[in-house]
C-alpha cells in the first residue's frame, strides 16, 4: 500500500512540473506521425540540436516556476490604428509626429454613433463610434516632439473634411472590417485613416515579459518572433535570423503543458561579408498531439507566443 501511494505521489509532482512528450522511438524531440505541409521558401522542421533541447528545458522550468501567463481577454488589434497612413512631403511626416495638426477654421468634424465591427467568420460586435476629432488626436504624435528645424508655417498639417466609413485591420479574432474616420488634409493626395473604436474595445498588445532569471541563449540558436497559425497539430511561426545565416532548421519540443519553438542555423563561412540586415521566414513544424490548451513559448526569449495572423 505505501509503494503504491508513492506511486502516485511521483505522478502527481511529475505532471505538476511539466513532463517532456517524447516519442516511442526514443527520440529527443517530438517526432510526428505525419510531416507538415512546408511552404516554398519556409524553414523545413529538423530534429532539434542538442543546444536547442538544452535551451527548451531551460526556458520551460524558467516559464513554470514565474507561472505560465494566461491568455489576455478581449479583443486585440494586431494591425495599425491608422490603417495605410502615409505623407507626400517630409514636412507632413513631421507635422503629424509633432502633433502640429489643427483643423481649419469652421470645419465641423463629425460625431459618433453606433456601428458594429464585422468580423471574417461572419460574427459581429456592435460598438459605439468614437467622435472624429477624439479620435486624430488620439493619434497624432506628442506636442513635446519639434519639427527639426522646419519653419512652423510648414510644419502643419490642416485637416479640412471628415467622413466616416469603414477600415480593414488584423485582430487576434481575425481580419475585421471596422468603423474609421476618414481626413482630408490640405496639401495631402490621400485621407487620413483612423480606426473609430474605442481602444477598451480594439486592445494594444500589452508587451510580454521574459521570465527573470534566463540566460541567453547559445550562439546558432534562432528567435521565433511570431505565431501566425495554429491548425490541429501543425503551427506556423516565424524565425528571424541574420543575412548570412545558413542551413535554416525549425525544432520544437513538446511538453504536456507547453511547446517550446525556435531554430537553428549554421555559421556562414569564415571570412563571409555579411549585412546586419535581419530577415523572418516562415517556419512549419508538426507536433506528435493536437496543441490544446498546451502554452507556446519562443526558446530564445521564454515570452509565450499568442496567435497573431498578420506577422509572417
Amino acid at each position: 500500500m505505501y509503494v503504491g501511494s508513492a506511486v502516485v505521489l511521483i505522478g502527481f509532482a511529475l505532471t505538476a512540473c511539466g513532463t517532456e512528450v517524447t516519442p516511442p522511438s526514443g527520440a529527443s524531440d517530438a517526432t510526428p506521425s505525419v510531416a507538415p505541409t512546408v511552404p516554398r521558401g519556409a524553414v523545413p522542421p529538423a530534429p532539434a540540436t542538442a543546444a536547442f533541447e538544452d535551451r527548451a528545458r531551460a526556458v520551460a522550468e524558467a516559464v513554470r516556476a514565474a507561472g505560465i501567463p494566461k491568455p489576455p481577454a478581449g479583443i486585440f488589434l494586431h494591425s495599425s490604428r491608422t490603417p495605410e497612413l502615409a505623407f507626400d512631403s517630409t514636412e507632413q511626416k513631421l507635422a503629424w509626429s509633432a502633433g502640429k495638426v489643427v483643423v481649419a477654421p469652421g470645419v465641423r468634424l463629425g460625431s459618433g454613433g453606433s456601428s458594429r465591427i464585422d468580423f471574417a467568420d461572419g460574427s459581429s460586435l456592435p460598438v459605439s463610434v468614437v467622435n472624429a476629432r477624439p479620435a486624430l488626436t488620439g493619434e497624432i504624435g506628442s506636442t513635446q516632439s519639434n519639427c527639426r528645424g522646419i519653419p512652423a508655417s510648414s510644419c502643419t498639417l490642416t485637416i479640412t473634411a471628415a467622413s466616416l466609413g469603414t477600415a480593414e485591420v488584423v485582430t487576434s479574432r481575425g481580419p475585421a472590417t471596422v468603423p474609421a474616420w476618414s481626413f482630408t488634409a490640405k496639401g495631402l493626395s490621400r485621407k487620413v485613416v483612423v480606426v473609430a473604436v474605442s481602444k477598451n474595445v480594439l486592445k494594444t498588445p500589452a508587451m510580454p515579459v521574459p521570465p527573470p532569471g534566463l540566460a541567453d541563449p547559445a550562439p546558432g540558436l534562432l528567435h521565433a518572433a511570431s505565431l501566425t497559425r495554429i491548425e490541429g497539430s501543425t503551427l506556423t511561426f516565424s524565425l528571424s535570423h541574420g543575412d548570412c545565416d545558413r542551413d535554416l532548421r525549425a525544432h520544437v519540443l513538446e511538453f504536456d503543458d507547453l511547446v517550446v519553438i525556435g531554430g537553428s542555423h549554421d555559421e556562414p563561412p569564415a571570412g563571409t561579408a555579411c549585412t546586419l540586415a535581419l530577415r523572418r521566414t516562415v517556419a512549419v513544424v508538426a507536433l506528435t498531439a493536437p496543441l490544446g490548451d498546451r502554452a507556446v513559448v519562443s526558446a530564445s526569449t521564454g515570452i509565450r507566443l499568442f496567435l497573431n495572423p498578420q506577422v509572417n
